[in-house]
């Protein structure tokens, strides 16, 4: 389903083959007897553990996350070298359990890991425990299964031999499972799919950067919490200079390459809890949370000497960068549009005077 609507697709294979494979594990446990062959035992063994890596490499695919293809692939062989060695050597069913249950225990936590971490991102931790909780049971419930396993003088019959009447629980525990799983992927699927709409809705497509929406929320947040705590927080508006001559003399790729390297310059030189965003055209708004009047025309010199710093080749062609800013720090009484009304002013102030400087507005 998720495939034709395009929604991630090449986690939904894996997921689909997921699904098929944990299916056919499954059904050949139905089929187990005292007298099914080698065959049957292993296949429906490593057909459930496919299954598991299977999920948590369409986790990882989903998330872009980093892959665990080649460990996974090591473990999966050395399960299935340990599973077929205790079947020929005729070892206790024990041995087999434990060495089923390790396994999908790392597996199962591998992708409960990775899924609560990459949700926890764009949703926050409640959401991220709602949606990685099935995945954390299964888990739980593989664990505790090898735990059982290996406490001495216990009935195994209900947690291996899935060819006598006392383990129907087990059978029945996994078609749950398999529900379980699919809540998860499915759900997995539309986070990201509600996250890339977020991206689409809150970041410029050229920059990557929050778009002016955006930025204006988090303005407004930030003037909330300096009403209510007296948090203060500063502002930068830039404009880059001489950008229309730039798109005219060498075109609008030149000038859109201009902006993008505006833009990494940007976030390289700020800190990771301040913001940065392309408000309109070539003009950059700029949000510091927490800082002070006495240290903004120090960041603002800073980033006007990197941007002049900057020199971008287009086509064996040097075009060099600079940017003319205006900023101001919140003060008592001010609202938050005034304050960008007055870090425009201040901006323009800094054209008249030249270009390639830094002004401070002026509180009224």
């Amino acid at each position: 389903m998720t495939r034709p609507l395009r929604i991630a697709p090449k986690a939904s294979i894996r997921f689909f083959f997921a699904n098929i494979s944990l299916s056919a594990g499954v059904y050949l446990l139905t089929l187990r007897t005292t007298n099914a062959s080698l065959l049957n035992w292993f296949l429906a063994d490593i057909a459930i553990l496919s299954s598991f890596m299977l999920i948590g490499w369409g986790i990882q695919q989903l998330f872009k996350l980093h892959s665990s293809v080649k460990r996974d692939c090591l473990l999966l062989g050395l399960t299935s070298l340990l599973m077929l060695a205790g079947q020929l050597q005729q070892l206790h069913p024990i041995f087999l359990g434990v060495v089923f249950s390790v396994t999908a225990t790392v597996f199962l936590y591998s992708a409960s890991q990775h899924n609560f971490q990459a949700i926890q991102k764009d949703f926050g931790f409640v959401a991220a425990c709602l949606m990685s909780a099935p995945l954390f049971i299964v888990t739980a419930i593989f664990f505790a299964r090898t735990l059982i396993l290996l406490w001495p003088e216990t009935n195994t019959d209900n947690f291996v031999a899935t060819n006598k009447a006392e383990a129907m629980p087990l059978l029945w525990s996994y078609i749950l499972l398999t529900l379980a799983i699919n809540i998860v992927m499915i759900g997995g699927a539309l986070a990201r799919l509600v996250a890339k709409i977020r991206q689409f809705a809150e970041r410029d497509q050229l920059t990557g950067l929050w778009n002016r929406r955006a930025v204006l929320k988090k303005l407004q947040e930030a003037h909330e919490l300096w009403q209510k705590q007296q948090q203060s927080y500063s502002l930068i508006l830039l404009d880059l200079d001489h950008f229309k001559l730039i798109n005219d003399s060498l075109g609008h790729d030149a000038g859109d390459a201009a902006l993008r390297r505006c833009a990494t310059t940007l976030s390289a030189v700020v800190r990771t809890q301040d913001l940065v965003s392309r408000y309109g055209g070539e003009e950059f708004l700029l949000l510091f949370p927490g800082v002070a009047a006495t240290e903004l025309p120090l960041i603002a010199e800073k980033i006007r000497m990197t941007l002049a710093g900057c020199q971008l080749i287009w086509q064996n062609q040097p075009i060099e960068l600079s940017a003319s800013l205006g900023y101001i720090t919140v003060y008592p009484g001010a609202k938050a549009e005034h304050l960008l009304t007055l870090a425009d002013n201040a901006m323009y102030k800094a054209k008249a005077e030249g270009r390639n400087k830094a002004c401070a507005a002026v509180a009224d």
